[in-house]
């Protein structure tokens, strides 16, 4: 081989040899991402699974997620160490009402002039049509705080009924009325309507479209008092989407049919249920 043939050769081999150590250190960096893919995801379903409990809520056991130092029950639902714990005393129980069914409250001063809006809309809609009255705090010693949540999220949460002190509301920044409605209503001691314990004569839980690890958010609670008849379109329903996984419907009707259901606000049966309560 002459050296011109020579040098071609190495040339050659220089690129092949550069181009083979490319897809060597592609591979390898892709390995270690899926690697790093991996391990994360395992982490955080560890933490996750690390953040599920159990507890006693009114005789019955009820499965939460500790998190950020609050017990959520149900997703949105903010439970008391002593509500879990079935200390009743100091307005304890989850079942407790607001005294006279008013309810004093006040506005965190980072919501935003858009969101103040929607609560001012939502508690219009329950001076309006039930029994209870938001009022706004002067000095009372027990009240709720509209608090700031998510500024890309479009959620909320809420402590259940009359804890004693200060309680809060939160709401994302693209929450809707509905759903400001639907938090205030936990305030008001409103459970959620797929977890009442006649729920399986009219709906049908689609477990396995269920996210991993989120099914207890769709059992039932036994403990609590259903008022008047099952209504899908409450306010306080679960979306027939909620916890989906897959994009299927995780709730239909008892005949196996899908229900459309827009939040938009009160329905009939909403406003007896609340006025039931507070008469």
């Amino acid at each position: 081989m002459n050296k011109k043939s020579n040098n071609l050769f190495q040339k050659i081999l220089t690129k092949r040899t550069v181009f083979i150590s490319f897809i060597i250190a592609a591979t390898l960096a892709s390995c270690n991402k899926n690697n790093e893919e991996m391990m994360t995801e395992a982490h955080t379903t560890t933490l996750h699974a690390e953040s599920i409990k159990k507890g006693q809520l009114e005789g019955q056991t009820i499965t939460y997620e500790r998190k950020d130092g609050m017990n959520f029950f149900q997703g949105d639902i903010v439970l008391s160490d002593k509500q879990l714990v079935g200390d009743n005393s100091k307005g304890g129980a989850s079942f407790s009402r607001w005294p006279g069914g008013k309810i004093y409250y006040t506005v965190a001063s980072n919501m935003g002039s858009i969101n103040a809006n929607k609560i001012t809309s939502a508690v219009n809609e329950y001076n309006t049509k039930t029994n209870t009255q938001w009022i706004p705090r002067t000095n009372q010693t027990n009240y709720v705080e509209f608090i700031f949540g998510s500024s890309s999220g479009s959620d909320g949460w809420a402590h259940i009924g009359f804890q004693g002190g200060r309680q809060n509301i939160s709401l994302d920044q693209y929450i809707s009325v509905g759903s400001v409605i639907h938090e205030m209503g936990h305030t008001v001691g409103l459970y959620h309507e797929h977890a009442r314990k006649d729920r399986d004569q009219y709906v049908s839980i689609q477990w396995n479209n269920i996210q991993d690890g989120q099914a207890y958010n769709f059992n039932m609670y036994n403990s609590g008092t259903d008022i008047g008849p099952f209504n899908i379109n409450s306010v306080m329903m679960y979306w027939p989407n909620s916890y989906s996984k897959n994009g299927q419907p995780t709730i239909k009707r008892a005949n196996n049919t899908n229900f459309t259901y827009n939040r938009t606000g009160f329905t009939t049966g909403d406003i007896n249920t609340i006025n039931t309560m507070y008469p």
